[in-house]
């Protein structure tokens, strides 16, 4: 199961009701794990910025509007958006499936960790910042960006590159099987 993290504004701006929650303690069992969500605005647009907990992989989702089914719409939003990162990235496409047989099912929580928190924004400042340096959110090539985002060293994974260990994770699960 998928469990998006989400953060208070993201929480507020899907309306979500306590009730709607999961446990937040409760870590994913999939290959990649579980997905930070939260809300940055750009340009005066709201783009949801997508965390992974376990890789601090990344990507800015644009163009959607506030609606009764938003919360439902996260889920579809987020996979169109992973299916581009996959291709972006070149990750290993055997990995794909079985990261979407684990997601078939999703859920929304509270976020678990102030350290991930600060990683989410960090990285929403660097995504804010390139978008600005590049022109604004319609001129700049937002693919470029989240490709420069992935290939970044990251201090908590002791200056590695998000898409390297992703496509780590995902070929040792393969090599599992």
């Amino acid at each position: 199961m998928l469990t998006f993290k989400c953060t208070q504004k993201v929480r507020d701006y899907l309306s979500l009701a306590p009730d709607e929650l999961t446990d937040y303690e409760v870590n994913s069992d999939s290959v990649l794990g579980d997905w930070y969500v939260n809300l940055i605005v750009i340009d005066r647009r709201k783009c949801l910025l997508f965390m992974n907990d376990r890789t601090l992989l990344s990507f800015l989702a644009t163009g959607f509007k506030k609606s009764e089914g938003l919360k439902h719409d996260v889920y579809e939003v987020f996979i169109h958006h992973l299916f581009n990162l996959y291709k972006l990235l070149e990750l290993p496409l055997d990995g794909l499936n079985q990261v979407m047989d684990d997601y078939l099912e999703y859920g929304y929580s509270k976020t678990a960790s102030k350290k991930l928190l600060g990683n989410m924004n960090d990285l929403a400042h660097l995504y804010q910042v390139n978008i600005a340096y590049n022109g604004g959110i319609a001129k700049c090539d937002l693919t470029k960006i989240i490709w420069l985002m992935n290939h970044t060293p990251q201090a908590n994974l002791n200056h590695q590159y998000s898409v390297d260990l992703a496509k780590a994770l995902l070929l040792s699960k393969s090599d599992m099987k």
